[in-house]
């Protein structure tokens, strides 16, 4: 894989190409590069506007045929789109070029175009998301305003069994996904602005909560990192892994940002003021953290990774929300569902 300092060149890269496309247009400015092993470009592509080709179509029709399309990297801006419009759909041309290894800097948060990356991780292709996600973010800022699209979001994701449990009866829960779920975790890690967790889940599970490979090496480097924040009330152990998560140093940060939970929509207000915008938001805590976010009407989006598995017992995924009817239920459409190894993945967003 190539390194960080190359993959940030050819996302840099990628970003100036990108602003040659129309500023004031229906579509995003997104610039593509295709790199060699060696880091060096062979083909690159912006998109020029509504109704032409979009960057990494672009790209692929610079390549030359004669390379090794599973020694090279594309580098795009933005997630390649997975729906048919006026194109068809990104991911799937990238898929068909046999590239081996898609590196993008936003996720695409389109109702229609989003999933392109869980598509081409879920066929095989190695997935880096959220490289130079801030200058990347700043590139498609106008585009989410003009459209009224925010890329601030609230993701709850969770681990669970086909009868929804996140562990057995003695309570072990290592691990009920696959390997390949996982890693799809650090992929989605890896694009938030912010991580939440819970003092209860530190204590547990001694979480790093970074983004990292499959080797267990930072899966994007510390600027690109999500900054973690703990709910709760009891002090955290000093010897907790999270002291150490890159993202604190890099921010100059030398605690870690506590929240007590008793507001939990102020204290998500407060996170803006954190990271200096609308920040994209990941939980990985226990089911009663994830209950109580549920029940204010935080949570915009679900990453539900289910595994092919009947646990039974007391260990519920969601606990009791006060709904006492169905009128009062808590609607969401469902966006994706994926094949990772054994188990899926199902990506939901909140009905609004």
């Amino acid at each position: 894989m190539l390194s960080h300092p190359q993959l940030a060149t050819a996302m840099q890269h990628a970003i100036t190409l990108a602003h040659r496309g129309p500023a004031h247009d229906p579509n995003p400015q997104v610039g593509c590069v295709i790199v060699d092993a060696d880091g060096d470009v062979v083909a690159e592509g912006f998109h020029n506007g509504a109704g032409t080709d979009h960057a990494e179509i672009v790209a692929l029709t610079e390549l030359d045929p004669a390379l090794d399309p599973a020694e090279l990297t594309a580098v795009v801006t933005l997630e390649p789109c997975n729906h048919t419009g006026k194109t068809p759909p990104c991911a799937q041309a990238l898929l068909a070029s046999g590239i081996g290894t898609i590196v993008y800097g936003q996720p695409d948060i389109g109702a229609q175009s989003s999933g392109g990356a869980t598509t081409l991780f879920a066929h095989g292709r190695q997935v880096i998301g959220g490289i130079e996600s801030a200058a990347t973010a700043e590139l498609i800022a106008p585009w989410h305003a003009a459209t009224h699209q925010s890329r601030g979001q609230v993701i709850a994701k969770w681990a669970q069994s086909l009868d929804g449990r996140l562990a057995a009866a003695d309570g072990t829960s290592q691990w009920i996904t696959s390997a390949m779920a996982r890693r799809h975790v650090h992929i989605q890690r890896a694009l938030a602005d912010v991580i939440i967790t819970t003092t209860a889940t530190v204590r547990t599970d001694n979480p790093s909560l970074t983004a990292r490979d499959a080797a267990g090496d930072l899966l994007v480097p510390a600027q690109d990192q999500p900054l973690p924040v703990v709910f709760g009330t009891a002090p955290l152990d000093g010897g907790a892994k999270v002291h150490a998560h890159p993202a604190l140093s890099h921010r100059g940060i030398e605690r870690v940002p506590q929240y007590t939970g008793t507001d939990l929509a102020a204290d998500f207000a407060r996170l803006t003021e954190l990271v200096g915008c609308a920040p994209r938001i990941f939980l990985e805590a226990g089911p009663r953290f994830l209950t109580s976010v549920l029940a204010a009407g935080l949570v915009d989006k679900l990453l539900i990774y289910t595994a092919p598995t009947v646990l039974g017992g007391p260990y519920h995924a969601i606990g009791d929300l006060g709904i006492s009817t169905l009128k009062e239920r808590l609607n969401f459409t469902f966006y994706g569902v994926h094949r990772l190894d054994t188990d899926l993945v199902t990506t939901l967003r909140k009905e609004h």
